[in-house]
């Protein structure tokens, strides 16, 4: 059935349409023309007079979790969600089958040291565990088998912590495994010498933000030169270091903060990821966190306009997402619709007025 909006503005791709236009959709859109120049074809016909059109969000690192914190974020409008750690399988696949449901991608259960705290404390299937190079075939193979749409590989520092950490020729080997399957890896850093590993492994996105000290500029040249993206997860790690730093917490996030902003003035692409999740020791609320995640990186200096990039084209050109992000003919209908414009002021997309997933209304 063929939803047709009616005298609306598009925000997208970092611009604003001055004049409104009729969009029609079901999964896809298959219109956008100016206002009054579509006939509506039969189904739903909504009047957008006022009111502003908008990609769907993509949230670049999640946990997924019950099916009322997929609601929630949906809800939300965040549209397309990155799974960066989930168990079994066997959820991530009930998940994507419920009704309403976001698009998701998923990495299963990530890539750590055997013993790592992944495994030991998390409940992650000792299979999750690579011991050696050689390992990494035998890991990829399993995610293969069990469908997985990315790599996660847990990158620890082995100077600032006593966890089990993979050495550099492992994770190197797990780059390399994945990248020859057709799949990308995200790897977990929170200090700037982790950042170091993950970039001599040539991992393809790294998410988090070091508390413990800034990026050096070595660092994010660095980043900008190998084409490395960002999901900082600024939420996150605010979160952390309230959770573990107690008068320390401020100076930290700081340099999370810092970190961030010398990463987008020096080009890397920076995506908007929150990993939200439904733990007691830092839980961080899906679909709300989004919309914090978004505020917390303009006050890093970016633009409004480079702030919705982060969580529509910008994230999913990052996931090799080339069917959705924008409004435009022949991309997925994921869909908000907004009472202001997201280039004036990104909170505005906090209470969406409608929300559609494949062209499907969910609020």
């Amino acid at each position: 059935m063929t939803t047709t909006i009616r005298n609306v503005r598009t925000s997208s791709g970092g611009v604003t349409t001055t004049e409104a236009v009729d969009v029609e959709f079901d999964e896809h859109i298959s219109t956008v023309r100016p206002a009054g120049t579509v006939a509506p074809a039969g189904g739903p016909v909504v009047d957008g007079t006022g009111q502003f059109l908008v990609p769907g969000l993509i949230d670049t690192h999640v946990h997924l979790g019950s099916p009322a914190a997929l609601s929630s974020a949906v809800r939300a409008g965040v549209t397309t969600m990155v799974d960066l750690g989930t168990h079994p399988d066997s959820l991530v696949d009930e998940q994507r089958r419920a009704p309403g449901a976001p698009g998701l991608l998923s990495a299963g259960s990530a890539a750590s040291a055997p013993g790592s705290t992944q495994i030991a404390r998390m409940g992650f299937p000792d299979a999750s565990g690579v011991s050696s190079a050689a390992d990494a075939e035998r890991y990829l193979d399993w995610r293969a088998a069990n469908g997985s749409d990315l790599v996660k590989i847990i990158i620890e520092d082995p100077d600032a912590t006593d966890v089990p950490a993979l050495v550099v020729a492992t994770i190197t080997a797990l780059v390399d495994g994945a990248r020859s399957r057709g799949l990308r890896t995200v790897a977990h850093v929170v200090t700037a010498a982790s950042f170091v590993r993950g970039l001599d492994a040539g991992v393809d996105i790294l998410t988090h933000a070091p508390l413990d000290r800034p990026l050096p500029d070595a660092t994010v040249r660095r980043m900008a030169a190998q084409g490395t993206i960002a999901s900082p997860t600024l939420v996150m790690m605010r979160a952390m270091a309230r959770a573990r730093l107690g008068d320390r917490a401020d100076a930290a996030f700081e340099n999370a903060v810092e970190s961030v902003r010398r990463m987008h003035t020096a080009g890397v692409p920076v995506v908007a990821g929150t990993d939200a999740n439904e733990t007691p020791f830092a839980p961080v609320r899906h679909g709300e966190a989004l919309h914090e995640e978004m505020l917390l990186l303009r006050d890093t200096g970016m633009t409004n306009g480079a702030v919705l990039t982060a969580a529509t084209d910008g994230a999913a050109a990052a996931f090799g997402l080339h069917d959705r992000g924008r409004v435009e003919v022949g991309l997925r209908a994921d869909l908000l619709l907004t009472t202001g414009d997201p280039l004036v002021d990104p909170a505005v997309l906090a209470q969406p007025g409608a929300v559609w997933v494949g062209g499907t209304l969910i609020s």
